[in-house]
C-alpha cells in the first residue's frame, strides 16, 4: 500500500449557482520515475472529470504553488471511479491531458 504524505478535502465551483462541489485528495510518495502520484475522491454526487480544470487550479495553488511543484508537469491524478477502478489523467501541455482507466492493483504498483 502506498504511504500518504498529505490528505485534505477540498471544495470547489461547479455550474450550479448554490451547489459546492467537494473532493478528497491524497498525496503519494514520488513513483520510481518521479511522478507525484494524487488521489481524487469525489464527496459530493459531482463527477470531478467534469471540473477537473478548477480541481487541478485549486490543488496547484493550495498545496504545490508552496513547494513550487508543477502539478501538470509531475502529476498523475487518480480519480475513483468505483471500488476497483480509477481514472488516470497526465497532463500532456497546458490544458490537454490524457486519461484512461486502470484497475486498483495498477494503482498500486506505480
Amino acid at each position: 500500500m502506498k504511504q500518504a504524505m498529505l490528505e485534505r478535502d477540498l471544495l470547489y465551483p461547479t455550474n450550479k449557482e448554490y451547489e459546492i462541489g467537494s473532493v478528497h485528495i491524497t498525496v503519494f510518495q514520488p513513483d520510481k520515475h518521479g511522478g507525484i502520484p494524487i488521489m481524487i475522491e469525489a464527496k459530493t454526487e459531482h463527477n470531478p472529470l467534469d471540473y477537473i480544470s478548477d480541481i487541478v487550479n485549486l490543488i496547484q495553488a493550495d498545496v504545490f504553488d508552496r513547494i513550487r511543484i508543477d502539478i501538470r508537469k509531475s502529476g498523475i491524478l487518480y480519480i475513483r471511479e468505483d471500488q476497483d477502478r480509477y481514472r488516470m489523467i497526465r497532463y500532456q501541455d497546458g490544458n490537454r491531458y490524457t486519461s484512461e482507466m486502470v484497475d486498483a492493483c495498477n494503482f498500486e504498483q506505480s
